[in-house]
């Protein structure tokens, strides 16, 4: 065997190593007791909301929910209950994408290992109002 065919396969090798348990792969927090952790991107731009994840159980599976809050106050205005089906409960797991002036954001989310869910918010008046939702139900 020559030495460049032994590097392509070892390079192989080790790249299939990497990739193949990121396809597989849940991300699971287990949460403290009135733990509400920041999801990635959960930050509005205008600094008044975030949006956070709260479960309980091993892998926080048991009662997991993302919730609306005052990012000033710090105070919980309510859970966001289209976001379901959660494969993940890692904060890092689920991404949110505010609009500039921080009137909309969505959250995406996977619902399965090959398949995402994305929920899509209007904020007004203080509240989270659904107005896009492509998550399939199971």
């Amino acid at each position: 065997m020559t030495r460049r065919p032994f590097l392509h396969l070892a390079l192989t090798a080790a790249v299939g190593m990497i990739v193949a348990p990121l396809a597989h792969a849940t991300s699971n927090y287990e949460y403290k007791p009135d733990e509400y952790a920041q999801i990635d991107g959960g930050l509005s731009p205008n600094d008044q909301y975030s949006i956070r994840a709260h479960g309980e159980g091993d892998l926080g599976y048991d009662n997991f929910h993302l919730y609306l809050f005052d990012a000033k106050s710090g105070k919980r205005i309510g859970p966001l209950e289209e976001v379901t089906n959660n494969l993940d409960t890692s904060p890092g797991a689920i991404g949110a994408q505010w609009s500039d002036d921080s009137r909309f954001v969505s959250i995406t989310y996977r619902i399965d290992r090959r398949a995402l869910g994305e929920v899509r918010y209007r904020i007004e008046k203080g509240r989270a109002h659904c107005i896009k939702n492509t998550a399939k139900k199971r």
